[in-house]
């Protein structure tokens, strides 16, 4: 198994910004380091990032997220893992990110490189 492993994610239909500015664009379950968590959710930034944010947990006092991953390159993984799977789904809301990991190349972009070569 890799570092992490999506094992199911719901898209949000509609994202819309919270009054801090995050939109949540998906929720997700996956498996990491011998641990499974359920309800974690993929995040756009008020800045134009991404984050993975851990499931909240009930708590007498109300809903808040009682889980932290410490491990920034964990938390990372998660980002990144859920991403893809995000976009798998027909998500758009997160094309515009993708510097983190190189997508490779693309047929459009050979075209141009041979005449780039050729002159």
């Amino acid at each position: 198994m890799s570092e992490v492993e999506i094992r199911g994610l719901t898209r949000v239909a509609r994202p819309k910004p919270n009054r801090a500015g995050f939109t949540i664009l998906a929720f997700f379950d996956c498996a990491a380091r011998g641990l499974a968590l359920y309800g974690c959710a993929l995040v756009r930034t008020p800045k134009n990032g991404m984050v993975a944010w851990p499931p909240k947990i009930e708590a007498e006092d109300g809903m808040r997220r009682r889980v932290e991953i410490e491990d920034d390159s964990l938390r990372h993984a998660m980002m990144l893992h859920a991403r893809e799977a995000y976009r798998a789904l027909g998500g758009t809301d997160a094309e515009w990110i993708g510097k983190s990991i190189p997508m490779g190349p693309r047929p459009e972009d050979r075209d141009g490189l041979n005449r780039f070569l050729q002159e």
